[in-house]
């Protein structure tokens, strides 16, 4: 008797459209490019650091070769 309502409940009068799956939508940025997963912000820093970097190296260059003088 109880498998014959199991077998009920789960075949009903009429076919009801099942809902499609979607899959989860991912969290779009707000539009900003990427470059190397950088933001606009960590991107300028790193420039400045670069930029330092080579002024240092340079006049420690210029220094050691003898051609900039204090």
């Amino acid at each position: 008797m109880l498998d014959d309502l199991r077998r009920g409940t789960g075949s009903s009068g009429y076919d009801e459209p099942e809902e499609p799956e979607f899959p989860v939508a991912v969290q779009a940025d707000s539009g900003e490019r990427k470059f190397l997963g950088m933001t606009a912000v960590e991107r300028m820093f790193l420039a400045i650091f670069v930029f330092l970097n080579v002024v240092v190296l340079g006049t420690a260059l210029l220094l050691f070769t003898g051609r900039l003088v204090f």
